[in-house]
């Protein structure tokens, strides 16, 4: 059921879900947008983590939602891209359920190691791996998250066996990585930051198709395997019957404070570019996206339990 209206929306408080735990970077990016729309409208922006099922959890709970535009969704390619590119049975359809408001931002992927390791390079990560297989393992967002699918991408260019070891969002897999119980994963680059400069992870790697600017001496993982990308974006979604004046109303606002050169700054500071697309270009962006994942899957013989 509609039950809000464009001249006086929003006249309460505003639902963001997160399909991950805080500090992750959909987190981070969220709540900056969070809390300028929160300025800006004169009404409480909440944000809600609720981790699980790579995604799945909050992109149903959204999907399924009153289209008012009170309950939306900060989604990234897991359960909107990745999972339907491989098959995954789904308790929604992104494309029929949600639609895409406004994009968010991108970041590029590290490929960190615990220093017990041993490990310097990502060379030294895949001689290691093919020499032991089933040794060495690996931590992700979750079964279908983009941190699990530049793993396993990973594993097919370089022909080797390592265990994925799944957790309820990145934040979770990357203290245990800090911690010693894993040895590698793909994360975004903010939150893997404070532990590269402090020693307490190795950057191997950087999935983005060029070095990326906070790490400029880290290689790139296509400096060894042409054509590896590994990264993420995020967006703001809705539930599909969400009125378009209401979705692009939300949009030109999202648009305007990611287009702050202030904000930008500090989220380029965390490993984020701001992107703050509109409807139209981000659901090409999608489109693009899914053709992608749907091509690697079926190229690289990619599997994800």
């Amino acid at each position: 059921m509609v039950c809000a209206h464009a001249d006086n929306y929003p006249d309460k408080a505003v639902r963001i879900l997160v399909p991950n735990t805080p500090g992750s970077a959909l987190d981070v990016v969220t709540r900056q947008v969070a809390n300028h729309l929160a300025q800006r409208w004169k009404q409480p922006v909440v944000v809600e983590n609720r981790a699980g099922a790579g995604g799945i959890v909050a992109a149903d709970a959204v999907a399924k939602s009153p289209a008012d535009g009170y309950t939306l969704l900060a989604g990234a390619d897991g359960p909107i891209t990745i999972m339907p590119s491989l098959s995954v049975a789904l308790p929604y359809d992104p494309k029929r359920d949600l639609v895409p408001v406004a994009s968010l931002g991108e970041t590029d992927f590290l490929l960190v190691a615990n220093p017990q390791t041993g490990f310097k390079t990502l060379d030294d990560f895949v001689k290691a791996a093919k020499q032991r297989p089933g040794k060495y393992n690996y931590a992700s967002a979750g079964h279908g998250s983009p941190q699990q699918f530049a793993a396993e991408l990973l594993k097919q260019k370089a022909g080797i066996f390592v265990t994925h070891i799944p957790y309820r969002g990145g934040p979770l897999g990357l203290a245990d990585v800090v911690g010693g119980q894993v040895d590698v994963m793909f994360i975004a680059v903010g939150p893997a930051l404070p532990y590269v400069r402090s020693g307490r992870l190795v950057a191997l790697a950087s999935g983005g198709d060029s070095r990326h600017a906070l790490l400029p001496t880290v290689p790139t993982v296509a400096e060894t395997y042409p054509g590896f990308k590994a990264g993420t974006w995020f967006g703001l979604f809705a539930p599909a019957a969400t009125p378009r004046q209401l979705t692009d109303g939300i949009g030109t606002e999202v648009g305007r404070i990611l287009a702050d050169p202030a904000v930008r700054t500090t989220l380029a500071a965390q490993g984020i570019q701001a992107t703050g697309y509109a409807q139209e270009r981000f659901q090409t962006l999608l489109g693009l996206e899914a053709k992608r994942y749907a091509a690697l899957v079926k190229s690289a013989g990619i599997h994800v339990e």
